[in-house]
């Protein structure tokens, strides 16, 4: 189905505006409800533009239920705790961070769980707006490179929050960016993708803002050792994928001058 380049348009800002304007409610004015209400009115807004653009609904997006995208949504969260994990690990033992205190179970779990069921709608949400929704409508139409990099450039600038972080901090999440849509080219899906996305996240959060860390002595940024582990875990990601036999080539036609419509 030809969508022309106007639903393409309004359809983008619609979600952009939702998304962001939950991330406004819970990161300027500390407000779960609005953040949540927001969230909601962002996935009611996808389900009605894939119905309107593709007559699909969520599916639309690449979160469709058939068969295996449980096993997909685990896989992810896995290779997401594994990313993080490595890198936080990696920088305690190089001195890179380094762990102050760790507060009593029973004073950090209400704040912790509330997190995780925060950062399960804005995960998706912002995998639904930089990746789902720009490969249904790109896919065919450019080479996987530039998708791959234009993906990853869009997700990179929706973080309007961080863009005066630095440089370090651009690196790491174009290189996210990329990690995160290549399991979506090759599953045509978003579980993987979004699990990955959730649980590292979440992963990050209990280790940064739950566990007291601060950065070590050292001129070495631990966002770099970030990027080194992304492009390890990069090849991981698709021996899983492939060893767990989740890459999709459907019953499309090999590819063709390098477009995107088989992985």
């Amino acid at each position: 189905m030809k969508i022309g380049p106007f639903k393409f348009i309004i359809g983008f800002i619609i979600l952009f505006v939702l998304y962001h304007a939950a991330e406004y409610m819970i990161l300027f004015k500390n407000n779960p409800g609005g953040f949540l209400t927001f969230q909601i009115l962002f996935f009611i807004a996808a389900w009605m533009i894939g119905r309107w653009q593709f007559g699909e609904g969520l599916a639309a997006w690449g979160l469709s239920v058939k068969k295996h995208f449980a096993v997909q949504l685990l896989l992810g969260m896995m290779m997401g705790i594994i990313l993080y994990g490595l890198t936080y690990f990696i920088n305690l033992a190089a001195g890179v961070e380094l762990k102050v205190a760790l507060p009593q179970f029973s004073a950090i779990i209400g704040s912790l769980l509330l997190f995780i069921f925060g950062n399960l709608f804005s995960s998706f949400s912002e995998d639904v707006l930089t990746r789902g929704y720009l490969y249904r409508h790109l896919n065919g139409k450019v080479n996987v490179l530039l998708f791959i990099l234009i993906s990853a450039a869009v997700y990179l600038f929706n973080h309007i929050y961080r863009l005066g972080d630095g440089t370090d901090t651009y690196l790491y999440l174009f290189l996210l960016g990329i990690i995160y849509v290549i399991p979506l080219l090759l599953t045509k899906r978003l579980w993987f993708t979004g699990g990955m996305h959730w649980a590292g996240n979440c992963f990050f959060y209990f280790t940064h803002n739950i566990v007291q860390t601060v950065p070590g002595k050292t001129d070495f940024s631990a966002n770099y050792t970030l990027c080194i582990c992304i492009l390890v875990m990069i090849p991981v990601n698709y021996y899983v994928l492939k060893t767990m036999d989740m890459i999709d080539n459907g019953n499309e036609q090999p590819v063709r001058h390098g477009k995107l419509r088989v992985v």
